[in-house]
């Protein structure tokens, strides 16, 4: 039993015995009278006067006849002070405890406090109780700090007890509540009315994505989540409608990154009667007004970018710098050539690869350089679909971007409200998706109709929470309250309520190879490996574990008559993309960085993650690859409580942290039972020899 089932089980307990007291766990009324910093900010007004509060435990200290307490609600904390001779005893009728029942209270118990306001001896504000009340008894501990929630995945999947124990998180997506607040009040400054749109398609469009499909039952046909709410906006200026926007969820079937996710929200609006440069004003003093309401400043930094907003918007023309940059006339030069300068600057290409992919990769080289606030302007037309042609240059189109600390942040048009240009615009993006780019546009011939009805000349504009992300400098899953993930259940959630996870057919990942189809590779030399450690890893507690799973695969490689150095190898390499790369592990290794290495290799790191890749570790290389992965790393926490790290330490001793659950939380037990499992030995057997191999190399 783990040690968390263990507290549970006496949370339980003291459940049962409250219920068997006549004391309601769970009452549905409560009342409060102050927030808790009211009291603190508004003392000298409330001092000796009986107030009533509400909120949660966080901390219950026993001093014999007195207990402190640390009270917490949404405003912040206050200190209650409770007395032995000034606490009423319990009373069920009222449904209050005593000093004497106190004992059956936990941290992170919600509850009603009432008493008068006062200071101790000490001077700290605080609450002097008369009577408390539970509202809420809680079954399972709260983390003691922020340090029990280190590891992405716990924040992201319990993200509830992420915001109760860093209240700064709390108050940055109360900043996001803010920033969306901000857009809102703008728009209808502005004239702008909010607008519904529908989210299940039979055509989507509005942007090159792929889509998800799902299927309605009612109609007995399949719709699209929406990818954007551009087509059906202009649907409304062609309704009549002049001033328009959204506010909302977009859905693209696509990777989960640092900047993207597949789910994200977005405001998109549409102007009758302007064009792309009315619009670029008003989307600088819009950023403007945001970043000053919500934050009260206007210059921020994002990575290696400071970026202030006030200052004048440049303009950056799309084929002129790129060929002042990069050498590439993008109208002239041919697919080879412009693939040769792909290759010149090291750029991957995943997927299907077109000129309009070749030219938007090597813009995004440059793009990457510029802090901005800047404006992109002069796309070509063969890459905007649904933009309007500049009447001096029928080549390039009325489009902007707006380029904020190396990134594309919003996207505005003059858009086409020419219907026969705009059909074969329509026609030009379905070829492409029938010859297999998923991404491009699909043929949608209701809203030609409506053009042909007659769309007055329009300018739009939409821009993603990205914007906020890069403000608060987060990534995409920091900035989300819930971002999606993989379903997986801890083995305590499975031991507590009895669950198994689901099964689900098993898949190979697209990105990590599978089977070698060309001659074999060989291995690059241990310095390369090196180098990529090198340039990719700057923690050194990472570099340390790869380190350390490198020397247990090679011992391992050399008990078992393998090739020690492709063992090696694979364990010195198995997480190089984890720091720069966390959403993208171990594909973004397997897919571009370690090209030149032998299959077995890609195929082994793509093995040692299978939640991520779909790939399961099957052959003994991949096998003993994850076999020490997850064990070399809870060895080397364990070593770290020991004056003399591995000397002397005992198997019993290992197999009793593993028990602890509290103890390197983020490690998981089930992986390494697993892979003891996968290579065929006992848990004990396979400690032994990796405390051996540790010992030697004098970790």
């Amino acid at each position: 039993m783990s040690r968390l089932t263990e507290m549970r089980q006496q949370r339980l307990e003291k459940l049962n015995k409250l219920r068997e007291m006549g004391i309601d766990p769970f009452p549905a009324e409560s009342h409060r009278t102050h927030l808790c910093q009211t009291v603190v900010k508004e003392f000298s007004n409330l001092e000796n006067q009986t107030v009533t509060l509400t909120g949660r435990l966080m901390t219950l200290r026993d001093h014999g006849h007195l207990m402190f307490a640390d009270l917490v609600d949404t405003s912040g904390k206050i200190q209650l002070y409770i007395r032995d001779n000034t606490l009423e005893t319990t009373d069920v009728s009222k449904q209050t405890l005593g000093f004497e029942h106190l004992n059956l209270l936990d941290a992170g118990d919600i509850v009603e406090a009432t008493g008068e306001v006062t200071k101790t001896q000490r001077g700290e504000i605080s609450l002097l109780l008369k009577t408390i009340r539970l509202l809420t008894k809680t079954l399972r501990p709260l983390p003691d700090s922020w340090e029990g929630l280190k590891d992405p995945e716990i924040v992201f999947r319990r993200r509830y007890v992420d915001l109760l124990i860093n209240p700064e998180r709390r108050q940055m997506f109360e900043r996001k509540a803010a920033f969306w607040k901000a857009n809102r009040d703008f728009m209808a400054e502005h004239g702008f009315i909010e607008v519904e749109t529908p989210v299940l398609e039979h055509v989507t469009g509005g942007a090159d994505a792929r889509p998800f499909v799902t299927h309605m039952n009612a109609l007995d046909q399949d719709f699209f989540l929406r990818i954007s709410t551009e087509l059906y906006q202009k649907r409304l200026i062609g309704g009549g409608f002049e001033k328009v926007f959204t506010i909302g969820p977009n859905f693209r079937n696509e990777g989960l990154s640092d900047e993207h996710l597949p789910e994200y929200y977005q405001i998109e609006w549409y102007w009758a009667y302007a064009d792309y440069r009315d619009n670029m004003r008003l989307v600088s003093d819009m950023v403007r007004t945001i970043a000053q309401k919500v934050y009260g400043r206007t210059t921020f930094t994002k990575g290696e970018h400071t970026f202030d907003l006030s200052q004048e918007w440049v303009e950056i023309s799309y084929p002129d710098i790129i060929k002042e940059k990069l050498g590439i006339d993008i109208f002239t030069d041919s697919d080879e050539t412009m693939m040769a300068k792909v290759r010149e600057l090291g750029i991957k290409l995943d997927g299907l690869v077109n000129r309009q992919r070749l030219i938007d990769n090597l813009w995004k080289t440059i793009r990457k350089t510029i802090s901005g606030p800047a404006f992109l302007v002069n796309e070509p037309k063969f890459m905007s679909p649904l933009a309007k042609s500049k009447l001096d240059n029928p080549e390039l189109t009325q489009r902007f971007h707006i380029i904020i600390a190396g990134s594309e942040l919003g996207n505005g048009y003059s858009e086409l409200n020419d219907p026969l240009d705009q059909l074969a615009r329509f026609q030009d993006q379905q070829a492409a998706r029938d010859q297999g780019d998923d991404e491009a546009q699909m043929l949608d011939i209701d809203f030609v109709e409506m053009l042909e009805f007659g769309m007055p000349p329009t300018s739009g504009y939409a821009h993603s929470e990205r914007l906020f992300w890069f403000l608060e400098n987060v990534t995409a899953r920091e900035g989300t309250l819930f971002p999606q993930l993989k379903h997986k259940l801890d083995s305590t959630t499975k031991e507590i309520y009895g669950l198994k996870e689901p099964v689900a057919a098993k898949k190979t990942a697209a990105v990590a190879p599978v089977v070698s189809t060309g001659p074999a590779q060989s291995l690059p030399p241990r310095a390369q490996a090196e180098s990529l450690l090198d340039q990719h890893v700057q923690n050194p507690a990472l570099k340390h574990h790869m380190q350390m799973v490198a020397q247990a695969m090679e011992a391992y490689a050399r008990e078992l008559g393998e090739a020690t150095e492709l063992w090696y190898q694979a364990g010195l390499l198995h997480d190089v993309d984890w720091e720069a790369f966390p959403d993208e592990h171990p594909n973004k290794a397997i897919g571009e960085w370690l090209s030149e290495y032998p299959i077995e290799l890609r195929n082994a790191i793509a093995a040692h993650a299978p939640e991520r890749t779909g790939r399961e570790p099957e052959t003994l290389f991949e096998r003993y690859l994850f076999a020490c992965d997850e064990l070399s790393g809870f060895l080397h926490a364990v070593s770290l409580m020991r004056p003399d790290g591995f000397v002397g330490m005992e198997i019993k001793s290992v197999k009793k942290k593993l028990k602890d659950k509290s103890f390197a939380a983020n490690v998981s037990r089930e992986d390494i039972t697993r892979g003891a499992e996968l290579i065929g030995k006992p848990l004990e057997d396979h400690i032994a020899f990796l405390i051996t191999v540790f010992n030697q190399k004098g970790e």
